[in-house]
């Protein structure tokens, strides 16, 4: 999973850092994959198994059924339908993940988070991870220093660095999509999901809902990364993640002889050009499984949208279409449900 892969494991709350849950619960779970990650994770380390419960509206996938080691539970329940079949306080972690798609911006969004709530135990906690839908351009920037913040910080921008991803902050400059066939599909994803009540841009809006409970949740906290899609030229230019002499503004960096040093120039691994090209391929597969309702928003033709469905392939997957810094957005928020007071 790639965003397990780039948030350095299945949860990204520090509740977990030193012992796992006893009690998951893992929200429109599809196959199970998060939770067979987060027991692959834990059981690696020693920890005892963990008791797994998946709820989704459709029947779990057969190949779930070979992780026999696990403590795995399955409750096929349309989510839409209130209350979720579970007791109160039943869970100590609750994973809600990918989910924008599902829930929309209405009173109802509301209800379901507080489902989410009622079933959690005083001190669990709830994680939320999704990603935003409209994709924007990273400009260049130098990434946050390792040596601000605590041990986690510094631990995480490590990772972020070691990933070839960056932190996302109020500070990131970020720009509207260069790519022309981004631009149509940033368009009609925006109009798509606005006409559902559905959010196009989830991760702005975790952290204030989060923020919103503060009655009953505390230790509330969130990070927001940032995946390019392949090589990014003001990276090879040696102009944005590196330390460069001379700057001349956005996109122009030179040395004292005009010219960029081969030394400032960053080259990715071939670890980092593979987790891109898999962000990538999850960016077209996504606009693939989406395919009839961007083609209604559109108004093309089947024949129409099939050619600008194979010249947008070829203009991402082999002429480097993303080279400006169009990047995919994610987030992770989790907050603690505060103990009963005495």
């Amino acid at each position: 999973m790639l965003l397990c892969q780039v948030f350095n494991g299945p949860i990204c709350s520090p509740a977990f850092k030193d012992s796992p849950p006893t009690r998951v619960l893992e929200v429109a779970c599809g196959a199970g994959f998060w939770s067979v990650m987060c027991h692959r994770y834990f059981t690696q380390r020693g920890f005892p198994p963990i008791s797994f419960t998946g709820v989704d509206i459709a029947p779990l996938a057969p190949r779930m059924e070979a992780n026999s080691d696990m403590n795995w539970r399955f409750v096929q329940h349309d989510l839409r339908r209130m209350p979720l079949p579970f007791r109160d306080e039943e869970f100590d972690f609750v994973m809600v993940k990918d989910l924008s798609l599902v829930t929309p911006v209405t009173g109802s969004q509301q209800r379901t988070y507080d489902e989410y709530f009622r079933v959690l135990k005083p001190g669990g906690t709830m994680e939320i991870w999704d990603g935003d839908h409209p994709l924007r351009m990273l400009l260049p920037h130098t990434p946050p220093s390792t040596k601000e913040g605590g041990d986690i910080e510094f631990e995480e921008q490590l990772h972020t660095n070691a990933m070839g991803t960056y932190t996302l902050t109020a500070q990131t400059p970020l720009a509207a999509a260069q790519n022309q066939f981004i631009q149509d599909y940033n368009g009609w994803i925006a109009t798509a999901l606005e006409a559902r009540n559905l959010s196009p841009m989830p991760c702005t809006q975790i952290r204030p809902l989060l923020l919103q409970e503060s009655e009953a949740l505390t230790d509330i906290g969130s990070r927001r990364l940032a995946i390019p899609l392949g090589e990014v030229r003001w990276e090879r230019e040696g102009v944005g993640g590196v330390i460069t002499q001379g700057s001349t503004g956005i996109g122009h960096t030179t040395s004292s002889k005009g010219k960029v040093k081969e030394s400032e120039r960053k080259v990715l691994t071939a670890g980092q050009a593979a987790l891109r090209r898999t962000a990538l391929l999850t960016f077209v597969q996504m606009i693939e499984h989406l395919e009839p309702v961007l083609k209604e928003v559109s108004g093309k033709g089947q024949d129409e949208w099939d050619r600008w469905y194979g010249n947008m392939m070829t203009d991402l997957l082999k002429n480097n279409g993303t080279s400006w810094g169009e990047c995919l957005e994610i987030c992770a928020g989790w907050a603690r449900k505060k103990d009963r007071s005495p």
